[in-house]
């Protein structure tokens, strides 16, 4: 696998409450840049092996793409991984929370590209790596924002 984001940040809730709202992939286009929406496509529990969703992504040309996803790790309240259905990345994102005290936690982002092909990791996935990197910066920090909201903290617009 091609590395393309790592990153983590210090949520303000506790670990349950994080992986509640981020295994519920629905909320994820609320947080994250380039995710126009994402919802589910079976009627399967949140935050389980197997649940499906469409998700709708804007690309960097302005374009969107859909893309189908499903979670294929899932074990609450500490981890969550996806897998995506676009032959170009083949993406993979994977959500590790740990608990820092009752109120805190700390949730690290990172997304991976299954491509095997050495053109690719040479050529395009170093600039889709610049993107990501980036997205996933203000989407943690966007995720930290709106979880602090929820808790009665001012919430700051980001955006990319």
């Amino acid at each position: 696998m091609y590395l393309l984001a790592d990153t983590e940040t210090t949520l303000p809730c506790s670990i349950t409450d994080a992986f509640d709202y981020v295994a519920d992939l629905e909320n994820f286009a609320r947080w994250f840049p380039g995710v126009e929406s994402i919802t589910a496509t079976d009627e399967l529990a949140v935050g389980v092996v197997g649940k499906s969703y469409l998700e709708t992504v804007i690309l960097p040309i302005g374009a969107t793409l859909t893309i189908p996803v499903h979670v294929c790790e899932a074990c609450a309240p500490v981890r969550l991984a996806t897998e995506g259905n676009l032959a170009l990345l083949r993406p993979r994102m994977e959500i590790d929370l740990s608990p820092v005290d009752a109120e805190h936690c700390v949730i690290r982002w990172r997304m991976y590209s299954r491509v095997g092909t050495r053109l690719l990791q040479w050529t395009l996935l170093p600039v889709i790596a610049i993107i990501m990197q980036r997205r996933a910066k203000i989407g943690l920090r966007n995720l930290a924002q709106l979880l602090g909201a929820d808790r009665g903290r001012p919430q700051l617009g980001c955006s990319l």
